[in-house]
């Protein structure tokens, strides 16, 4: 077995035995929904103020994508950057710099586990919805996958930033937390995009889970493409992981 896969292999070990991050990876999106589904009143009542494009929906349907960016930002934003930042405290990236495994393989490890860990998060919130909630499955699901592989790929490289210069998991986790819940109000989970008045909705769709939000919308009711949320992913994916690579420290 190769060293990247062993350290995937121990990554994913040491994941599994921590609640907080298995419950944030994992659970956090289908509990959120869940809760706004079979807690909040008038989650259930149709959708009046969207426009025709969404007309017949309930206000809990326009949760189900949106539980979607949650699983991207939950372990993007908490997970991947407190595990690297917690390395980098306790000098593991360090002293990996000076074996043959290399420090490197640690961190495609990490961001395998985090890739693996939001897929399946986004899986159960998914299957919870349809199950629990009654949600209609998505309409264009090539879009959908699409749509999520690239929102994902932007949050992650949001988190990379963070771990490329946290001195300690806890610097780390604080600083990911602050992000997470402000991505969380532009991703439309306190208002939902098409309920959001204009001036929030055109902001939101300039920020990655916002503009991951009104794609993953759009493709999970057959309603056009809004390409310009698709262009800001991009944008952001490669900028972010360019200043992740720059300012990357070791110790």
């Amino acid at each position: 077995m190769s060293a990247l896969a062993t350290l995937t292999r121990t990554e994913a070990t040491l994941f599994a035995r921590n609640p907080q991050s298995l419950f944030m990876g994992l659970f956090f999106p289908a509990v959120l929904l869940l809760v706004q589904g079979l807690v909040i009143p008038g989650t259930h009542d149709l959708v009046d103020a969207s426009g025709a494009q969404f007309a017949g929906l309930r206000v809990i349907d326009l949760f189900v994508p949106i539980a979607l960016t949650v699983a991207m930002a939950t372990v993007s934003l908490t997970n991947f950057p407190s595990a690297i930042g917690g390395y980098r405290e306790n000098g593991v990236l360090r002293r990996l710099g000076a074996t043959p495994v290399g420090a490197k393989r640690i961190l495609l490890a990490q961001l395998a586990v985090s890739a693996i860990t939001l897929m399946a998060g986004a899986v159960i919130a998914v299957t919870a919805a349809i199950l629990l909630l009654g949600a209609t499955t998505p309409s264009n699901i090539p879009l959908v996958c699409g749509a999520f592989v690239l929102g994902a790929t932007s949050l992650l490289s949001l988190g990379a930033v963070i771990a490329a210069r946290a001195g300690s998991a806890q610097t780390a986790n604080g600083t990911g937390t602050l992000l997470l819940f402000a991505s969380l109000f532009t991703a439309g989970v306190w208002t939902p995009g098409p309920l959001m008045p204009d001036v929030l909705r055109t902001i939101s769709a300039y920020t990655p889970l916002g503009a991951a939000s009104n794609v993953l919308t759009a493709a999970w009711y057959s309603q056009p493409t809004p390409w310009i949320p698709v262009v800001v992913m991009a944008a952001f994916t490669a900028g972010l992981s360019v200043v992740a690579v720059r300012t990357f420290r070791w110790k």
